[in-house]
């Protein structure tokens, strides 16, 4: 069997790679022309890496020569400065180049597994707690929009050429080297400067619309305290909840779509067992580091939160971390951990434009 992992430099992607290494399969790992992230790959040294961009036909169909298994990871995150077209055409159009490679190019093609997205249910505005794979899809914003189109395209090519398929959606993709942020006083309060300076182009403004004062009032309850204090986010309605998901479990997740004959045809989310609350985020970070902790109110609260009770039925998946166990490898091996390959730093995951951390 050799698998494609598309967006093989990736968090997601390494971790996938070095998994399907380990696990006996042949793995052709696909990066961008010119990745400056592609060095991550040397530690699964038997790991076929090739170039392609997703927007050119022929180098994507080059890259599905002979593949019996497709994992597609690879997407942009953020629009930023880019043209909104450009934006849709790898992250749209992509799948369906590499659908087309597959076809042309894959005689005895097995299983084609998209990594898709909790933003394809509008996480600014979610629909219910928790989200589950039967909820509709209505996203509000590029990115979920981009992702969504994917999986329609993918339903729509499988049942016309019989391409068996499964399609996992990521919750908030977090690795251990990323985790001691993500509860400091400086990302969250950049997070929230981020959300409310992007107003509609961010993935979510629904959350913020009508609440032009947060930064302020942020900025009022935690004074001059240090960047690294732990900050715990708690609205009317109790704290903020996050359905996050671990790289390494990200990666099982994705595996077990590969290979379990229970997940043709099926979506399924991919999370940590629990949603993680800003205050256990908060206290874990303050009780392994070591820092003071603080609690900011907000007019808001914001539960993202999703089911994975399809995964565990038809997957078998059982994550394996918590956000305290990242925060505790964060700790013990800061620059990373036997098991998983550290994302690169500064730009990607929770760090992606202060994104919210779906990147995969």
């Amino acid at each position: 069997m050799k698998v494609l992992v598309t967006g093989a430099a990736g968090r997601v992607g390494a971790n996938l790679t070095k998994q399907l290494v380990s696990s006996g399969w042949e793995v052709r790992a696909m990066v961008t022309p010119g990745s400056t992230h592609a060095a991550k790959l040397a530690s699964v040294a038997e790991a076929e890496v090739v170039e392609a961009d997703l927007r050119d036909q022929r180098s994507v169909s080059k890259a599905c020569r002979g593949v019996t298994h497709v994992v597609h990871l690879a997407a942009r995150m953020v629009v930023g400065d880019l043209p909104i077209d450009d934006f849709y055409d790898v992250n749209t159009l992509g799948t369906l180049r590499l659908l087309e490679g597959v076809l042309h190019e894959s005689p005895d093609f097995e299983r084609f597994v998209l990594a898709s997205t909790d933003s394809t249910y509008r996480p600014g505005r979610p629909p219910a707690t928790p989200l589950t794979e039967d909820l509709p899809q209505e996203p509000a914003d590029y990115y979920g929009t981009s992702k969504l189109l994917g999986e329609i395209i993918l339903r729509n090519r499988a049942e016309q050429f019989q391409i068996p398929f499964s399609i996992v959606r990521f919750g908030t993709v977090l690795s251990p080297d990323e985790a001691a942020t993500l509860y400091r006083l400086g990302y969250r309060r950049g997070w929230l400067r981020f959300q409310q300076e992007r107003g509609r182009k961010n993935t979510l403004w629904p959350l913020f619309e009508g609440q032009p004062k947060l930064v302020d009032l942020f900025d009022e309850q935690v004074g001059d305290a240090p960047d690294d204090t732990a900050v715990s986010l708690v609205g009317p309605d109790g704290p903020w909840t996050l359905s996050m998901v671990d790289v390494r479990d990200a990666a099982q997740g994705a595996r077990l779509a590969l290979t379990e004959p229970g997940a043709v045809g099926r979506a399924f989310n991919i999370a940590a067992a629990e949603p993680t609350s800003s205050v256990e985020g908060a206290a874990a970070v303050s009780e392994v580091f070591g820092v003071p902790a603080l609690t900011v109110r907000l007019p808001l609260t914001w539960n993202l939160e999703i089911s994975i009770e399809e995964a565990r039925k038809h997957l078998g998946y059982e994550p394996a971390y918590d956000y305290r166990a990242c925060v505790g490898a964060a700790k013990a091996q800061p620059t990373g951990a036997d098991d998983f390959i550290p994302a690169a730093e500064g730009n990607t995951g929770v760090f992606a434009g202060l994104s919210g951390g779906h990147a995969q």
